[in-house]
């Protein structure tokens, strides 16, 4: 997975690429290391290049949710598509995340 960062006044958009698997983890402290440092109000996972992701991924994102809601922070999963739009779906991350 590569990911990269977009801070624009309090939103911060997280662009992700690639396969996202376990293998990732220490992306994603990476991650959530940038959430806390810079403390948007709104964080947006741009998941459009996203090919694969799998259950541990989907945790890892879990993860950094519940560290945003605990900071009043909105958190929000945009443009998932092919597998990962439907592990999205069977995982009803819409309960969790708001989706774009």
């Amino acid at each position: 997975m590569q990911h990269s960062f977009n801070l624009s006044g309090e939103v911060l958009q997280v662009l992700l690429e690639g396969r996202m698997t376990h293998a990732d983890h220490r992306q994603f402290r990476d991650i959530l290391g940038r959430v806390n440092e810079t403390q948007p109000r709104r964080v947006v996972f741009d998941l459009g290049h996203v090919e694969f992701i799998d259950s541990s991924a989907l945790g890892m994102l879990l993860i950094v949710r519940d560290a945003c809601v605990q900071q009043n922070r909105a958190i929000v999963l945009k443009n998932p598509t092919g597998q990962v739009e439907k592990l999205t779906k069977i995982a009803k991350l819409h309960k969790y995340f708001e989706m774009q």
